[in-house]
């Protein structure tokens, strides 16, 4: 019964020695000493972190449909405080909004990052975008689906953030 149990643990065994007779000194690559990247100076203007990338002022999502989300967020934060924003529930609420801060201030700055138009290109407008196609990660999508896409979960947050801030205040004593 041993024996059957110790088996696969023997074939370990020989494996690892295996595997370090083939992993000699000779065998292994020198690794490459570590260069941190060099920092951006603070002189430098922005545009270098730019990428641009022709057409996509007019393929991508516009920019006021991003901010909507940001809109909507803020006021969902803003009803909780308006609501709640006493006793023991503001540090919650403090917890909630330093994150929106961050989540909404990483996805600014990955903006900047991202593709941007050629300068001088052409972006098209909001009611552009609606009317017409959006390019996302698995294909073409229109412009209202993207949109809606995009507003449904904040817009059903905010409203939830109203409905139980007025259910608390009408039930409170």
């Amino acid at each position: 019964m041993t024996t059957l149990l110790a088996a696969p643990a023997m074939r370990q065994g020989r494996r690892s020695v295996a595997r370090r007779q083939a992993i000699g000194p000779e065998n292994v690559k020198p690794q490459t000493p570590f260069i941190p990247p060099s920092p951006i100076a603070a002189t430098q203007s922005g545009e270098t972190l730019h990428r641009v990338q022709p057409g996509v002022g007019l393929t991508g999502v516009h920019p006021a449909m991003v901010k909507a989300v940001a809109g909507l967020y803020a006021a969902m934060v803003a009803a909780f405080w308006l609501v709640f924003g006493h006793g023991e529930a503001m540090l919650a609420l403090g917890f909630i909004t330093v994150l929106g801060l961050m989540f909404f201030g990483l996805l600014t700055g990955m903006s900047l990052l991202a593709d941007t138009p050629a300068p001088g290109e052409r972006i098209r407008s909001l009611n552009d975008c609606l009317a017409g196609r959006v390019i996302i990660d698995t294909g073409w999508i229109s412009g209202r689906e993207a949109a809606l896409q995009m507003l449904t979960l904040p817009a059903c947050l905010l409203v939830t953030a109203v409905v139980l801030g007025a259910v608390y205040r009408f039930t409170a004593g």
